[in-house]
């Protein structure tokens, strides 16, 4: 795209000056070289309610990393569009680790724990149950929408990637490094990154694990993350924070 010539590679310096712009998102098919175009719900909160206007800046993600100074060129009954003037783009620390999150009975809890990691950098997600789930139901608009938010909310520019699995046994086939957090084991949680590695984290759900369960995993992989019981959304949110 002829929009990367203008491509600002000191991303980190430059957010840091951004730090009070409001961030919209806007997908690859409404971008083109020189245009932007928003619609939907990203049109009706820059328009409704931050009461943009034509020839203001704003910002756009295309959430693969960059992040687009643009300028409004035409605002009509359900979209608006902007020139681009200038990219922006950032590194994706986290490409390569894989946060697998069970459902959670408490929804507010759920969501908290989404966008805790997002806005700490997560931007994948593997959602399972497991034997002791509790929860019911799966809703992964609602959780893409959650993670939507928290990814422009923090200035992040990689939109989450998430994915359901039924069971335990299909991330313990995945191609990585499985890292398990149990709190009946003494061995304490130490992390040192790899950039060409794949690395799963893999939280239980309000019950714990069965014994079953853990057999999927080398008991080398398994850790505990502190001398008190957590919650779930509690380790979910130290671990990253800790990574």
């Amino acid at each position: 795209m002829q929009l990367m010539n203008n491509l600002k590679d000191n991303g980190f310096l430059i957010l840091v000056h951004l730090s009070n712009i409001e961030l919209y998102y806007s997908s690859e098919e409404n971008i083109s070289d020189e245009i932007i175009l928003l619609a939907g719900d990203e049109f009706k909160h820059a328009v409704k309610v931050m009461r943009s206007k034509i020839g203001d800046t704003i910002y756009v993600t295309n959430g693969t990393g960059l992040i687009i100074k643009t300028e409004i060129l035409t605002i009509k009954k359900d979209k608006l569009s902007a020139k681009i003037i200038e990219t922006i783009k950032t590194e994706n620390k986290f490409e390569n680790i894989f946060f697998c999150i069970p459902k959670l009975k408490n929804p507010e809890r759920f969501k908290f724990a989404i966008e805790k990691c997002v806005e700490l950098g997560v931007t994948n997600f593997i959602i399972f149950e497991s034997k002791r789930t509790i929860a019911k139901g799966t809703n992964i608009k609602r959780w893409e929408k959650i993670a939507l938010a928290a990814m422009k909310q923090s200035l992040r520019a990689f939109l989450p990637k998430i994915k359901l699995l039924r069971n335990l046994s299909e991330i313990s086939e995945s191609n990585g490094e499985k890292i398990i957090f149990e709190q009946n084991v003494k061995r304490k949680f130490q992390f040192e990154f790899k950039m060409d590695k794949s690395y799963y984290f893999i939280f239980g759900p309000e019950g714990g694990f069965t014994e079953d369960e853990l057999k999927f995993f080398d008991a080398d992989s398994i850790y505990s993350l502190s001398d008190h019981r957590l919650r779930s959304e509690t380790a979910i949110v130290k671990a990253v924070s800790l990574i």
